[in-house]
């Protein structure tokens, strides 16, 4: 998983978590709010309210009846103070807070009889704790990832040198050994089975490891000749080299690609699905075909 991924996966935790604290603060709230009603509805505080809703402007006073008032903005009904709770909660809220912060005697921050508040805050531990697992778990994930591609890119780097070190002595001494090139080989191979890619990319990746070139050294004359074994020419012998250089070349490409992510291999796979490659680069010989050279005879 690459950072992007992390980073979706801790946005999404952190969602979890607030979404499981939002009700314990919608609850919070609601039983404020409860205790602010209780308070300010009590009958003896209605003259304070109707006098503390003149001065903030949001009502008028009643003659002659002190817990009675001419809310709202036309100001033409006589509300008591628990109809003005009914018909226009944000005014009497506004209100209220203003008489509760006047007066020394209102009451505080309800008690949570219930443990709610040591229950949420067992469930938001919890929750850390799962989440911190979460995240490492991600983050091993991820450096196993790292150092698979790591692997495979130091593989693939030894392997095209050794490869060229090879052909570079074969083409002075056809009997070159090649001892460096198999043990290259065979690391590559490890390295791309040890991908372990899903899809089609972990099949990609087993069928390039079955087919690396250069299994075996290349062949000391040319066997196929019509007159029978003979010697290389120099022209062959670079023909050959080119041919091996051209399927080295590819298997690096091929090798570079299955190191990218997922999305980039297969847009480029669909690519080549539907625009075929002109370069004219022949495929790589499966290995049980012979790795001579020409076939026919000077």
């Amino acid at each position: 998983m690459d950072r992007v991924g992390v980073g979706l996966a801790a946005l999404g935790c952190a969602v979890v978590v607030g979404l499981c604290a939002v009700p314990s603060v919608a609850f919070a709230d609601q039983k404020e709010d409860d205790a602010r009603a209780v308070y300010c509805l009590d009958p003896a505080r209605g003259p304070d309210m109707v006098r503390a809703a003149v001065q903030l402007d949001v009502a008028k006073p009643v003659t002659g009846e002190p817990g009675r008032l001419l809310p709202g903005p036309n100001r033409i009904r006589t509300l008591t103070v628990e109809q003005w709770y009914d018909r226009h909660p944000k005014d009497f809220g506004r209100v209220c807070e203003a008489v509760m912060a006047a007066r020394s005697d209102t009451p505080g921050p309800a008690k949570d009889e219930g443990g709610g508040g040591v229950r949420d805050s067992a469930l938001l531990a919890a929750l850390g704790v799962v989440f911190t697992l979460f995240v490492q778990f991600v983050e091993r994930g991820t450096s196993r990832r790292r150092e698979r591609l790591t692997a495979l890119t130091g593989a693939t780097g030894t392997f095209s040198y050794e490869a060229e070190l090879y052909l570079t002595a074969w083409r002075e001494n056809v009997r070159s050994p090649h001892g460096e090139v198999a043990t290259a080989r065979a690391a590559l191979a490890a390295a791309l089975r040890g991908l372990a890619l899903p899809g089609a990319r972990g099949r990609a990746a087993d069928g390039l490891g079955r087919t690396l070139p250069l299994p075996d050294p290349l062949e000391a004359v040319d066997a196929k000749s019509a007159g029978g074994a003979r010697s290389w020419s120099p022209d062959e012998r670079a023909a050959e080299i080119l041919r091996v250089q051209a399927e080295l070349s590819a298997t690096v490409a091929e090798a570079r690609e299955l190191a990218s992510s997922a999305a980039v291999w297969h847009v480029r796979r669909y690519i080549r699905t539907f625009r075929p490659s002109r370069s004219g680069t022949p495929p790589r010989t499966p290995d049980h075909e012979p790795r001579g050279g020409p076939t026919t005879g000077a």
